[in-house]
């Protein structure tokens, strides 16, 4: 099967309006293992790329409060990686331990999907924060909502829940939960 950038762009745009069709679409084009990770790997690595350079694009006093150690886009990409492959994990084993029937190459795939929804979200955001920086903040706003909006739809198509506000409960519980322990875990080290 091939798919081309306009084929991409055009089930992202549906997928966004009718998330859960959207999803269910994905997935049942039956893609290998192999394509879900490329898929995932690709688009962390773009998703590094476009924030690597919307850093660089920033005004220098910004820049100067960062600082200058940017992480390079290689490094950034592998984190992203890991945290994209953790979380097709937590999808899978939190919804099948809560009655889900989802699979995790389906998992990978999804989440593969919503950074690449994403990943166009950051490319438009790019472009607006050249030409018109204050629509470019409030495309981040649009970006940590519909980041919400498409995990819980494509959680509850993967795992054939209902509910979608007791499906955006569990990943509000389970980001708590997550950050308690990193905090936890990173307290020593942070000398508090």
């Amino acid at each position: 099967m091939s798919l081309s950038l306009g084929d991409l762009l055009r089930l992202a745009r549906f997928t966004v309006t009718s998330p859960r069709e959207g999803a269910r679409a994905l997935m049942a084009m039956g893609l290998p293992m192999e394509a879900r990770w490329i898929a995932l790997v690709l688009t962390a690595v773009g998703a590094a790329l476009v924030t690597f350079i919307g850093l660089t694009l920033l005004p220098q006093d910004v820049r100067n409060l960062i600082g200058d150690d940017l992480p390079s886009p290689l490094f950034s990409a592998g984190l992203q990686v890991g945290l994209l492959a953790v979380s097709a994990g937590l999808i899978y084993r939190i919804g099948v331990w809560r009655g889900g029937r989802g699979s995790f190459p389906d998992a990978v795939l999804l989440v593969a999907w919503l950074q690449f929804i994403l990943l166009c979200l950051e490319v438009i955001q790019l472009v607006a924060q050249l030409i018109l920086p204050p629509f470019a903040d409030l495309l981040g706003v649009v970006g940590i909502v519909l980041f919400f909006w498409l995990l819980t739809h494509f959680v509850a198509e993967l795992h054939g829940f209902t509910s979608t506000v007791a499906v955006l409960g569990g990943i509000l519980l389970t980001l708590f939960g997550m950050a308690f322990v990193l905090a936890a875990i990173l307290m020593p080290f942070l000398g508090g």
